[in-house]
């Protein structure tokens, strides 16, 4: 429907100028039909020539050179009848150039209106006293007036490509801001969802393992998957709760309420219930409050450190530091697993062990990036560490 109402308008805007070009070339015209040979031409040519001719003006959008070689050749006529100069048509065509030229032809262009300005001219000047300097001066005037047309043309190509380059930039703002939040969702759903269904995966193969032989000792572990379950769902909750929010603030963060440290504990008991044996040590300074991006991304990053140590060793030990003073956020999680990489933020060729994506590791050193911090992680022997370092904010302790 839109675009048929957009061809109806070019439709009329072309009749418009067909209309008003034939209009004012036979009103402009005197009724004149002498020749320069002292002969006359039938007073019908005239009209159904400029007619005629002037049909060529429904193609200025698709062919605007070519319309405005034909209106220079019509305009020749005054070459012949002096007192008949059609020149609203060469008007119209030469906005169409201008607003429509990139530098192409310009030479052709001016060369072609030169000599039908130039025809003009001189049909009205050969009858005054002074041919010569008459010329001159109505060239002049015609090269006035062709000039300001081709003025206003150039000037709506400028509008008009400022327009596109705007609506392009605009166009690539909203592919890049529809990326990075792919991107946003992608890490939630790896840091926050499969961290807990990882846990379930491996809490639910023990069970069944146990179940068998040992059915009374399956009970904690499926203790521990509700726990991990209902982690998930939380988990779930925040990033639909994202997607069904519209507010984004300008440095992308969340719309819904990020991890906090209040649920580090809680991360290390659902990684003890899988078999894992960790020690925590957790220190806060009350006075001091990170940014809530900052304290998801040291929340994530304990999450993706307890996840891998329960991954790659289930019943092994793993220390998990947790400070957070005036200086900053400053994590450490050190496991002992089968791990053999070592990469940091920004690292794009580290080694990963058989069967991992990396794609945790490169997602929380871009968490760590985002707001000013650095990750690194390293393995030595059977041990694998990560290390976060996150800036407290300006205003942190305030």
């Amino acid at each position: 429907m839109t675009e048929a109402v957009a061809d109806m308008e070019t439709l009329r805007a072309r009749a418009g100028a067909v209309t008003v070009a034939v209009a004012l070339d036979l009103l402009v015209w005197n009724g004149a039909v002498g020749t320069v040979a002292g002969g006359s031409i039938a007073w019908w040519l005239p009209v159904a020539a400029v007619a005629l001719i002037h049909q060529s003006l429904w193609w200025l959008a698709s062919r605007p050179y070519a319309v405005l070689t034909a209106q220079c050749a019509f305009a020749l006529v005054s070459t012949v009848v002096p007192q008949w100069q059609p020149f609203s048509g060469l008007l119209i065509a030469t906005y169409a150039v201008s607003s429509r030229s990139r530098g192409r032809h310009t030479l052709a262009v001016l060369v072609g209106l030169g000599v039908a300005l130039l025809s003009h001219s001189y049909g009205s000047a050969r009858l005054t006293l002074d041919p010569l300097r008459s010329t001159v001066t109505l060239l002049a005037l015609w090269g006035a007036l062709a000039i300001a047309v081709w003025a206003v043309g150039a000037r709506h190509r400028r509008t008009v490509d400022r327009a596109v380059a705007a609506g392009e930039t605009l166009s690539a703002q909203a592919r890049a801001g529809v990326a990075n939040e792919r991107l946003r969702i992608a890490r939630e759903l790896h840091d926050g969802v499969c961290g807990a269904v990882t846990a379930i995966q491996l809490q639910a193969a023990g069970a069944s393992a146990l179940g068998p032989t040992h059915p009374e000792a399956a009970g904690p572990s499926l203790v521990a998957i509700q726990s991990s379950a209902e982690r998930t769902l939380l988990e779930l909750r925040r990033v639909l709760g994202d997607l069904r929010r519209d507010s984004v603030d300008e440095s992308g963060a969340s719309s819904i309420e990020a991890p906090s440290l209040d649920e580090i504990p809680q991360l290390v008991e659902l990684a003890r219930a899988a078999g894992l044996h960790v020690t925590l040590t957790q220190t806060v300074d009350p006075l001091t409050r990170l940014d809530p991006l900052a304290e998801a991304t040291v929340v994530r990053v304990v999450q993706e450190g307890l996840t891998n140590a329960v991954k790659h060793g289930p019943r092994g030990r793993c220390q998990v530091s947790v400070n957070v003073g005036p200086d900053g956020a400053h994590v450490r999680v050190d496991s002992s697993h089968s791990l053999s990489t070592t990469g940091s933020t920004g690292s794009t060729g580290a080694a990963q062990p058989a069967g991992a994506t990396g794609m945790g590791l490169v997602g929380l050193a871009e968490r760590a990036a985002l707001v000013g911090g650095h990750l690194s992680w390293a393995a030595h022997g059977d041990r694998f560490t990560l290390d976060l370092a996150v800036p407290a904010p300006a205003w942190a302790g305030r």
